[in-house]
């Protein structure tokens, strides 16, 4: 990208750090703040204020070894330095640095008039450092009932921690001494530069060293309030406020520059339409990650795993791609989830052009490998800075969303309407099988035919084949590389892919230092990351991307249990470190009883969930003076932060669910898969951490929808199900669960949950017998009959018959209950059980099956290599 635009952006995005950054963890002698103070700070009756800008001039000048050469460098890219550009945004007299100052208040929320009568001229509170981080989910209201919150409002604040699946979870408010503060603010600074030195790509390529510092500041600064001064709720990470400073300031500099007016009064204007934001969709998820074939059974973990990833990482390569050809840096993108995002780009004639360029490219690739079913919508809206004010803002948001919404019904340009071209000439006759066997849908390739990762199928498509390759690699390897598809590596054939994402990505997974290093240098290197967890240990520090899930894999346990050994398929075997298959994962739900023989059936559970009202929480969750830009971002991202980091790290960390799969989860939604007794258990602790996680914000709730298959069951036909279970919760009302086709509360199913318990200990004491459980369960029936004929003014005499249930459950009770008691004991149990069973049907009648069906499949008994094997 451009270096100007780079020097802006790393300028605007490092403002604050003096927040961070400041007069103690550094140790800035009182020399230097007297010197710098008529050159950054404000005057106001004559005191000194918003000293972080003195602080962030001399974090930029003091760090030179460990910063990229060019931010102290005189005369780069231009005469003005960096260092005046970045920190003098509170006495901004040069045009760029108005840039960053406007940007600074618009990110803000701040209108001009505001911003110099109020904003600059407030005194910073002396104590900021015991000032924590407070919570955007506690002030989401639907209703309007939580106007203008008062610090004393709040319970809950994040602790000043790195960024963890840990310390992303808010805590209850406390207080804090000046010491503690003072002490958290030292070691928070002090592991952070020990991470700056060992960030990468210093030296070959300043772009990529700036998508690994601000990545590097996500994980140290989401915890510090960027709000210091006044009467103001310190609910916007520092974080959050940079980077929408810097998306703002490079979009505010290029308008200006290629407009050729780059003057002050210009860049002050808060009414001209210097913006365009671009907001993506990603259409036909479902169908690019479900799409099965027959004979795909045994590819159906690491194809599953594959697709999934590919849809996240496509969606970030769009994004990389628009700002690639709009010379943006990465921090132009503000939020990028669950296949949407959106950038802030200039409004100018040569971007629109650009934006037009890219969506033909993406959407012509995706249409010829996926023939229509997957498309991207990208939509375009220009504002000015008054849009972006307070007050503005969510009148601008409700805006890009209609236009989004309307861009659903227009996904597919006529120039891809009708046949496909050249679809039956494209298929070779030649090969083992000319249809695709993995995805039945496009042409097996010659170049694919018995290759490493298909050579059980011999045949596939490039498409297919590569989603294995991803799947396969995605476990062994931490890193990735995306280069250039013409980038010359050192790199077979076998460990590229065969279709180039959009025609222009390569994917390279591993270290691979010095090539990597190399291709840095010469701009073949476009992104490096690391995938999934944060480690600030290792020798260098890379980009998280969080994109990955988590993947059950066979360990030493696994390569002796005998559930998994006496499935083993034909040439199958378990190799450690290797995606588990459905197949064995189904069986994990297997409990042992004694030898050879267990509990229980092998069958997958499926859960899909999402956030009830995701749109509304964002666009109306907020009064309109509380909706800014920086405020969306935040929530954004912290409501992603739930499902890419705390989900995959209790999947992870947690034996119970161990076996679970990660087929996506991020934005506000998921889909797993796992050993379907494991998966229920799973919901109702998701549900709980996740009401945590949102402060008990009965605003903010998920709805569910479990369905429970056999293993071999077509993944397409497990998503229609678990989508089915899921709009019935949606249709009941939300903030609910759907399981064994009977939808309920969260609250109705934590209660079900209990009388599960309470009727496996009837079970284990002998009390009852499962033959009683399948006669309650036809009985339900009867009592759901008579619960509708209640309502009824007339009543068909065949109809009567169901207000016996109650005489035929005591009679089933009185046959069954405790057969081997006598006289008192066993009347006790009698009457024990009669009086819950009544009661629980009367209250919960066909949601009772939940409990019902949960027990029964769980107590079934299965001989390993037996006959009812």
């Amino acid at each position: 990208m451009e270096e100007d635009v780079l020097k802006i952006a790393i300028a605007a995005f490092m403002h604050d750090i003096g927040k961070f950054a400041d007069k103690s963890v550094q140790n800035i002698p009182e020399y230097y703040i007297k010197n710098n103070a008529t050159t950054y700070l404000p005057l106001h009756r004559g005191n000194y204020s918003h000293y972080h800008a003195v602080y962030t001039a001399f974090f930029i000048e003091s760090n030179t070894k460990i910063l990229p050469i060019q931010l102290n460098t005189p005369g780069w890219c231009g005469e003005e330095s960096f260092i005046n550009i970045s920190a003098g945004h509170h006495l901004p007299e040069t045009p760029l640095q108005w840039v960053i100052a406007v940007a600074d208040r618009v990110s803000s929320g701040w209108d001009r008039k505001e911003f110099d009568e109020k904003y600059n001229k407030e005194i910073p509170i002396r104590d900021y450092k015991k000032t924590r981080l407070l919570t955007i989910f506690e002030q989401i209201d639907l209703e309007r009932k939580k106007n203008n919150l008062n610090l004393e409002d709040f319970k809950y604040y994040y602790p000043l921690s790195p960024l963890s699946p840990t310390s992303i979870f808010p805590k209850k408010r406390d207080e804090i001494s000046q010491n503690i503060a003072e002490d958290d603010y030292k070691r928070l600074y002090d592991d952070f530069i020990k991470a700056l030195k060992r960030l990468k790509h210093k030296e070959e390529s300043l772009e990529l060293w700036f998508e690994h510092f601000e990545n590097l500041l996500m994980h140290y600064t989401s915890c510090i309030p960027s709000a210091r001064v006044g009467n103001i709720i310190p609910d916007v990470s520092l974080y959050d406020h940079c980077r929408a400073t810097a998306a703002l300031a490079s979009a505010i500099y290029i308008y200006h520059r290629d407009n050729n007016d780059l003057k002050t009064e210009t860049i002050k204007d808060y009414k001209d339409k210097k913006f365009l934001l671009i907001s993506s969709d990603f259409y036909g998820i479902q169908q690019f990650i479900f799409s099965t074939f027959s004979d795909s059974r045994r590819y159906r973990s690491k194809i599953l795993r594959g697709r999934s990833f590919t849809v996240s990482l496509l969606s970030e390569l769009i994004a990389d791609m628009l700002c690639r050809s709009l010379s943006l840096p990465s921090t132009s993108i503000l939020f990028n989830a669950a296949g949407k995002f959106t950038i802030i780009a200039p409004n100018t004639e040569k971007a629109k052009l650009e934006i037009i360029k890219v969506d033909e490219r993406i959407n012509e690739w995706l249409y010829k490998v996926s023939y229509g079913e997957s498309s991207i919508g990208l939509t375009t809206l220009d504002a000015s800075c008054d849009d972006f004010v307070s007050g503005n803002f969510p009148k601008l948001w409700k805006r890009i969303s209609k236009k989004q919404d309307e861009k659903k019904f227009k996904r597919l340009s006529p120039n891809y309407l009708g046949v496909v071209g050249d679809y039956l000439r494209s298929f070779d006759n030649n090969l083992h099988s000319p249809l695709c066997p993995i995805c039945g849908k496009r042409p097996s390739e010659k170049r694919a035919e018995g290759t490493k990762y298909v050579k059980d199928a011999i045949s596939s498509c490039s498409l297919c084949r590569d989603h294995i390759c991803l799947g396969t690699n995605l476990v062994k390897e931490y890193y990735l590389s995306v280069i250039d598809k013409d980038a010359d590596i050192n790199l077979s054939k076998e460990e590229k892919l065969f279709e180039p994402l959009f025609g222009r990505y390569q994917i390279v997974f591993g270290k691979r230092e010095s090539e990597i290093n190399r291709l840095a240098r010469r701009g073949e290197l476009f992104r490096y990351w690391r995938l999934g967890s944060i480690d600030t240990d290792r020798e260098h520090y890379a980009a998280v991307k969080y994109i990955n899930g988590y993947i059950p894999v066979y360990d030493d346990v696994d390569t002796k249990d005998e559930r998994l050994l006496s499935c083993l398929e034909e040439g199958e075997n378990i190799e450690k470190g290797i995606p588990k298959t459905l197949t064995h994962i189904a069986r994990m739900a297997l409990n042992k009883e004694r030898e050879n023989t267990y509990l229980g059936i092998d069958a997958l559970g499926v859960l899909k969930a999402d956030v009830d009202y995701m749109g509304l929480l964002m666009s109306c969750g907020l009064g309109e003076k509380q909706l800014t830009l920086s405020r969306l971002s935040n929530l954004s991202r912290q409501f992603d932060y739930y499902f890419t980091i705390y989900l995959p790290h209790l999947l992870s960390t947690n034996s119970e669910y161990k076996d679970i799969y990660t087929v996506f989860s991020g934005g506000d939604d998921l889909f797993l898969i796992g050993p379907w007794n494991k998966i229920f258990k799973l919901s109702l602790e998701i549900n709980r951490s996740f009401k945590e996680y949102v402060c008990y914000n009965e605003n903010i709730h998920l709805s569910m929808g479990i369905t429970v298959a056999k293993s071999h069951t077509p993944v397409e036909f497990l998503s229609r199900k678990a989508e089915e279970a899921l709009k019935h919760s949606k249709n009941r009302g939300r903030n609910r669960i759907t399981a064994f086709s009977e939808t309920v509360t969260w609250d109705q199913f934590y209660e079900l949950f209990s009388i599960k318990d309470e009727i496996n200990q009837w079970l284990d004491e002998d009390k009852i017998n499962k033959a009683m459980l399948y006669r309650v369960n036809q009985l339900i029936d009867m009592a759901i009959k008579e619960y509708e004929i209640k309502g009824k003014k007339e009543i068909n005499i065949s109809e009567i018959h169901s207000a016996l249930w109650r005489s035929h459950l005591s009679y089933t009770i009185a046959r069954n209950v405790s057969k081997d008691k006598k006289g008192e004991d066993r009347e006790e149990d009698v009457k024990e059980v009669a009086t819950k069973m009544t009661q629980w049907i009367d209250v919960y009648r066909g949601a009772l099956r939940i409990p019902l069906w949960y027990i029964l499949y769980n107590k079934r008994k299965k001989t390993i290599g037996g006959k009812n094997e």
